[in-house]
């Protein structure tokens, strides 16, 4: 069985065994591990990742050191978070479109990523990845608390704003289909660490209407939806399951109740992830990455419906001794 016939029979409930898994790293991290090995390494071909994201949010354009333009014209400064950065100036100065052109959704180089990435790891399981898909993108626009004032403000606005978006999403979503790959994954954190970043009524008023139509393009086109969404959702993860949603990313066991939420969904939404990023993976022992590890095996997998991975992109604060320890189990059960 190939890793992308795993995948899929894994996300359809089907037990699979050994379970399908993946890992990311930022870039601070592969780094260090690199340093670790003394090699440079390729997560799929070298440590046997199942999966392979070509991402809309690469190709971007350096402007100055450390500071690059995204497709929609955000500058981002990455001097010091070299993987995501931080927004240096949001191009939309009002609840205006004036003097602000949306970019051409043809002019994303993912779809050379895809045609590169198909034939480089034929086996594999492949996804588009839309990174600041909505909910972000709109911020990364606008600037995070101009947002939250057009949300209360000037509705209008901000319902035309995740429109246009949409409509990107979707050119995207149609020609990325087209071109062979398994998967939509859509990145959109929601939450913080706590509770939702907005009220579960606004984001059902302005995010699920849009998140609804993105997931029945991608599943009119046979393509399985993946969200990756950080922080405590679960006030609307009923919302999430029935927008279309097949598999939840991250999982974070920080900040919500996984095992709960697993037994809640099991066989209508898959997981993906669950082994702690912010405690076990940086502050633990190899041990403690192992024995995580295996009670998310004998606990999520049996049924399908779950991916073994990390809770997020792996920091650069997690010791390279914890991430062979988790590479090891993923390879070996």
């Amino acid at each position: 069985m190939t890793h992308k016939e795993a995948f899929k029979k894994a996300l359809s409930h089907q037990d699979v065994t050994p379970v399908p898994w993946s890992i990311k790293f930022t870039v601070e991290a592969k780094e260090r591990y690199e340093r670790y090995l003394g090699k440079k390494f390729d997560p799929v071909a070298d440590l046997g990742s199942y999966v392979v994201a070509s991402h809309t949010n690469n190709g971007w354009t350096e402007v100055k050191p450390g500071y690059f333009r995204d497709h929609f014209g955000v500058v981002w400064n990455k001097t010091e978070d070299k993987t995501l950065g931080i927004v240096d100036e949001p191009p939309l100065k009002g609840a205006s479109f004036s003097g602000y052109d949306f970019p051409d959704p043809d002019a994303n180089p993912v779809f050379g990523f895809i045609e590169a990435d198909r034939a480089k790891y034929p086996d594999s399981f492949h996804m588009v990845s839309i990174g600041f898909a909505l909910f972000e993108r709109a911020w990364a626009l606008c600037g995070m608390e101009n947002l939250f004032d057009f949300l209360i403000n000037e509705p209008g606005f901000t319902h035309d704003l995740l429109d246009r978006v949409t409509e990107y999403n979707l050119h995207i979503i149609d020609r990325a289909a087209s071109l062979g790959v398994d998967c939509l994954h859509i990145g959109d954190d929601w939450g913080s660490q706590k509770s939702c970043l907005i009220s579960p009524d606004m984001w059902r008023e302005f995010i699920a209407p849009r998140y609804r139509r993105t997931c029945l393009r991608a599943k009119e086109l046979g393509l399985i939806v993946s969200l990756h969404c950080c922080g405590n959702v679960e006030a609307i993860m009923e919302d999430i399951c029935a927008c279309g949603t097949d598999v939840f990313d991250p999982f974070q066991p920080e900040a919500m109740d996984i095992w709960t939420l697993r037994d809640r969904f099991r066989g209508r939404m898959s997981f993906w992830g669950g082994l702690s990023v912010q405690h076990t993976l940086p502050h633990g022992t190899p041990e403690d990455v192992r024995r995580e590890g295996l009670d998310l095996l004998a606990r999520m997998a049996p049924g399908g419906g779950y991916i073994l991975a990390p809770s997020h992109s792996l920091t650069g604060d997690v010791p390279p001794e914890n991430i062979a320890s988790f590479i090891e189990l993923a390879r070996n059960q």
